[in-house]
C-alpha cells in the first residue's frame, strides 16, 4: 500500500510540474502581430504561420480570438499527455473563429501528435488553386482586392482610408509575381489630395519579381489605392509597410501535397481536420464543439472533385516491417459536419494487407449533425468499441454541390467489431447505391443498430453485407424507408429495400456468409407510394428474422419477397404483416406470422414524421405475441440477450415474450400527444432547468426520468423539470398528463 501512495504521489507531482511549465498561447488575426510574445491576450500572435514554428508541450493551450478569420493550414507540432493535453480553444467571445485551409489539404494537421482537444472552431477548406502553388489577384477577390473603377482598371488594394488613423502615414507596397500574362500589365497609384480631390498617378508596368510602389508620407489625413488592369496576375507574396498581407511559398508541404502519395493522401484531397499516424500508436483527442462546412477539393479534376472530408483518421501500417500503428481513444461531440465533397467523419487503415487483429480502439461519437455530406455522415474502418448516439443523419449522398460524391448511406462500419450506434436519427440519405439510413458493410463483429429512428432513405432500412459476426437491427423503428426504383429494372438489383441480406465481401467471385445475423423487434411503416423489396441472398449464413411490424398502407403497388435459402439457416417467426394483400410473402416469412391490424395509435398521423405515432395501443394483437429472446447474460450476446429495453425506454423481459415491433408497453390506449396539444420541452439540451409546454391544458403533469440504461432516477411534478442533481448525459422522460403519456429525451450538460 505504502508503494502504491508513493507512486501515485510522484504522478502527481510531475504533473504539477508538466502544468508548471504549461503556456497558454493567443492568436488574433485582427489585433495580433507576430513580432509579440503571444502569452497574453494583449499581446497575442498575428497568423497560423507563427504557431506552426512552435512546438507545443503538454498542458499548453491555444487560444483563437472569437470571430477572427485566417487562410492557411495549422499544423499542431508537440503532443501532450493523457492528463495534460494540448487544448485548442477560443477566447473573447462566443463566435467561433474561423480556419479556412484555403487550398491546403487540411485545414488543421496533426501528424504523429496525440492527446490533443480541439474545441469551438469553425473549419472550412474549398477555395484556391493552391496545388500549383500560386495564386492571382482575382483569386483574392473579395478578401484582399475589390473590384476597380471601370474595365481598364479592375482590381483595387485599399492601403488606407480617411478617418482610420494613418493621418497621411507613407505606404510601401510589395508584390512577389511569379507569372504575367501575354499582354502587359499596369498598376497606378489613385490618392486624395488635401483639398478632398482624387490624384491618378501615372501607370507602371508589372514585372515578373518583386514589385515595390511608394507612396511617401504627407501631413494631411488622405486615402490611398493601388489599382491593377489585369486580375491574371500570379503571386506568392503581398506586404503592406513590411507586414505580410499574403504569403503562398509554403502551402505546398513535403508528404502532403505532391503526387507522390498514394490515393487517399494525395494533393487533390482535402480535409477539415486529418490525423495522421506513420510511426507510432497514437491516442487521446477529443474535438468538441466544431463546425465544419464546405470542404472540397481544389482545383476541380473530375477523377476527384468529390474527394473532401470533414475529419479524417489515418493510420499507416507496412506489414513487412511488421510496423503496426492505431489511433484509440477519440470523441466526437457537439460537432456539425456539412457540405462536404464526401464522407463527414472517416477512420481509414492503410497498409495491413487483410491483417483483421489490428484496430483503433474507443471511437465516441455523440450529439454530432451529419447534414448534407456528399457521402456518408460516418465511416469507421478496423475500429473497434465505437459508440454513436444521439446524432442526427441528415441528407447523407446529398448532390446540392456538384463537387458532391452523391451516395451515402447515414453511417456504415466496415472490418469493425463492437459497435453500438442507438438514438440516432437516420434521415433523408440519397443515392443510387447503398444509402440506406444505415448500413452494416462486411467483415463486422458485434455490430448493433439499436433505438434507432429511420426516415426517407433512399435505398431503405436494413442492409448487411457478408463475412459478418453477430450484427443487426433491433427496436428501431423505420418509416418511408426503401422509394428508391431499380434504374436497370432489374428485379432484386439496387430497388429499395425493407430488408436486404447478402454475402458479398466485396468484387471478387469469393462470397462470404456471416454468423449470427439478426433482424428483430423493428417498427416499420410504408405509405401507399412505396413498395421496398425483402430480399434475402442464398448462402448468407445463419439468420434469426423475430417480432418485427410491418404495416403498409391500404393501396399501392404489391411489395415482393425473395428468401433464397439454398445453404442458409433461417429463424424466422412471430413477424406482423399488414396488410398482408399489399405483401407477396414468400413461404419462409409466413412462419408464425400475424396478419391483424397492429392497431398504431393515433392512425390518422400514420405517415408522418413523428416516431411517437408508432408505438401500439393496449389493445393491440402485437402485444404479448413476439418470440422470447432469452438464455444469455451476455449483453453483446444480441440474439440471446434482448436488451432490456425497448425504443421508448420501456423494459423487455427475459422471462416473458415480448409485444411485436420496437414499442412494449403497456400504457393507456393514446399514447401520442395530438396535433393539438403540441407537448414540447425547451430546451432539450441544459445546465439545469427545462420547461414543459402543452397548447390548451393545464392540468397536472407527471415525469419521471430515466437513465440511458432504463434506471428510474426521479419523478417531478409539474411543467418545470430539474436536471441540477443529476450527472451530465442523456436521459428518458416520461410525461404523463389526462391519460396520455409521451417519452422524450433531454440532455444535461
Amino acid at each position: 500500500m505504502l508503494n502504491y501512495r508513493i507512486i501515485t504521489l510522484n504522478i502527481f507531482l510531475l504533473c504539477l510540474v508538466s502544468l508548471a511549465n504549461a503556456q497558454s498561447y493567443y492568436v488574433s488575426s485582427s489585433e495580433g502581430n507576430d513580432e509579440n510574445d503571444g502569452l497574453s491576450i494583449q499581446s497575442p500572435f498575428r497568423t497560423l504561420d507563427k504557431l506552426n514554428s512552435l512546438i507545443f508541450n503538454q498542458g499548453d493551450s491555444i487560444f483563437f480570438k472569437s470571430g477572427d478569420y485566417w487562410q492557411g493550414m495549422f499544423w499542431i507540432k508537440g503532443s501532450g499527455s493523457s492528463m495534460n493535453p494540448i487544448v485548442i480553444n477560443v477566447y473573447g467571445g462566443e463566435n467561433k473563429p474561423i480556419i479556412d485551409g484555403y487550398g491546403y489539404q487540411a485545414s488543421i494537421l496533426i501528424f504523429n501528435d496525440q492527446n490533443i482537444e480541439i474545441n469551438n472552431l469553425e473549419i472550412t477548406n474549398s477555395f484556391s488553386h493552391i496545388d500549383q502553388n500560386i495564386s492571382t489577384i482575382s483569386a483574392q477577390t473579395p478578401i484582399l482586392f475589390a473590384n476597380g473603377p471601370n474595365n481598364l482598371w479592375t482590381n483595387v488594394y485599399t492601403a488606407c482610408i480617411i478617418g482610420d488613423g494613418n493621418n497621411g502615414s507613407s505606404q510601401t507596397f510589395e508584390i512577389n509575381v511569379t507569372n504575367l500574362p501575354e499582354q502587359e500589365v499596369y498598376y497606378r497609384v489613385a490618392r486624395t489630395l488635401s483639398n478632398g480631390n482624387w490624384y491618378l498617378a501615372p501607370q507602371q508596368t508589372l514585372s515578373l519579381g518583386l514589385n515595390t510602389i511608394i507612396v511617401n508620407k504627407v501631413d494631411f489625413d488622405r486615402t490611398v489605392k493601388f489599382q491593377f488592369s489585369s486580375g491574371n496576375i500570379e503571386f506568392d507574396e503581398i506586404l503592406l509597410n513590411n507586414e505580410p498581407i499574403f504569403e503562398g511559398t509554403t502551402k505546398k508541404l513535403t508528404g502532403f501535397g505532391g503526387s507522390e502519395n498514394s490515393w487517399g493522401s494525395g494533393k487533390n484531397v482535402r480535409f477539415g481536420i486529418k490525423v495522421v499516424s506513420t510511426a507510432i500508436d497514437l491516442e487521446n483527442f477529443s474535438f468538441d464543439n466544431l463546425y465544419i462546412h464546405d470542404i472540397y477539393p481544389t482545383p476541380e479534376i473530375n477523377d476527384n472533385i468529390h474527394l473532401g472530408y470533414g475529419i479524417k483518421l489515418e493510420t499507416q501500417s507496412d506489414t513487412v516491417s511488421k510496423l503496426f500503428n492505431t489511433i484509440s481513444n477519440v470523441k466526437l461531440t457537439n460537432t456539425t459536419i456539412t457540405k462536404t465533397g464526401h464522407y463527414g467523419f472517416w477512420i481509414k487503415s492503410l497498409g495491413l494487407n487483410g491483417i483483421d487483429s489490428i484496430k483503433n480502439k474507443q471511437i465516441f461519437v455523440e450529439d454530432c449533425v451529419f447534414e448534407n455530406t456528399g457521402g456518408s455522415g460516418f465511416v469507421p474502418n478496423k475500429s473497434e468499441d465505437v459508440i454513436v448516439q444521439n446524432c442526427i443523419f441528415n441528407y447523407t449522398g446529398s448532390s446540392i454541390d456538384h463537387r458532391m460524391w452523391k451516395r451515402g448511406s447515414g453511417m456504415w462500419p466496415f472490418d469493425c467489431k463492437n459497435v453500438i450506434a442507438q438514438h440516432n436519427k437516420f434521415m433523408n440519405a440519397r443515392g443510387p447505391m447503398d444509402s440506406y439510413g444505415a448500413h452494416i458493410d462486411y467483415g463486422n463483429e458485434n455490430v448493433v443498430f439499436q433505438y434507432n429512428y429511420s426516415f426517407n432513405n433512399e435505398g431503405g432500412f436494413v442492409e448487411i453485407l457478408g463475412d459478418n459476426i453477430n450484427c443487426g437491427y433491433r427496436y428501431n423503428i423505420s418509416l418511408n424507408d426503401g422509394y428508391r426504383e431499380d434504374p436497370n429494372g432489374t428485379a432484386w438489383n439496387k430497388k429499395g429495400k425493407i430488408f436486404w441480406i447478402s454475402n458479398y465481401c466485396g468484387s471478387n467471385i469469393v462470397r462470404c456468409p456471416s454468423v449470427g445475423t439478426f433482424i428483430y423487434n423493428n417498427t416499420i411503416y410504408l405509405n401507399d407510394t412505396l413498395n421496398p423489396e425483402i430480399y434475402i441472398w442464398p448462402n448468407v449464413g445463419d439468420v434469426f428474422i423475430y417480432n418485427n411490424l410491418i404495416e403498409v398502407s391500404q393501396n399501392g403497388e404489391i411489395i415482393p419477397t425473395l428468401i433464397e435459402n439454398d445453404l442458409n439457416e433461417l429463424y424466422i417467426g412471430h413477424n406482423l404483416f399488414y396488410n398482408s394483400s399489399r405483401i407477396d410473402l414468400d413461404s419462409d416469412l409466413e412462419n408464425n406470422a400475424f396478419y391483424e391490424n397492429p392497431m398504431l395509435v393515433n392512425s390518422n398521423y400514420l405517415g408522418e414524421n413523428n416516431p411517437e405515432a408508432y408505438q401500439i395501443q393496449n389493445n393491440s394483437p402485437a402485444i404479448g405475441n413476439g418470440h422470447l429472446i432469452n438464455g444469455s447474460n451476455d449483453t453483446i450476446n444480441y440474439i440471446n440477450h434482448n436488451g432490456g429495453r425497448d425504443y421508448f425506454g420501456n423494459s423487455v423481459s427475459h422471462d416473458i415474450p415480448s409485444n411485436i415491433g420496437a414499442f412494449n408497453g403497456k400504457k393507456s390506449t393514446d399514447i401520442l400527444t395530438s396535433k393539438e396539444d403540441q407537448l414540447k420541452i425547451y430546451p432539450s439540451v441544459t445546465f439545469d432547468y427545462v420547461n414543459i409546454s402543452i397548447n390548451g391544458y393545464s392540468g397536472l403533469i407527471k415525469t419521471e426520468i430515466f437513465s440511458l440504461s432504463g434506471g428510474f432516477l426521479d419523478v417531478q411534478i409539474g411543467d418545470i423539470l430539474s436536471f441540477k442533481k443529476f450527472n451530465s448525459g442523456t436521459y428518458f422522460c416520461f410525461i404523463s398528463y389526462e391519460n396520455k403519456i409521451k417519452c422524450l429525451k433531454v440532455v444535461k450538460l
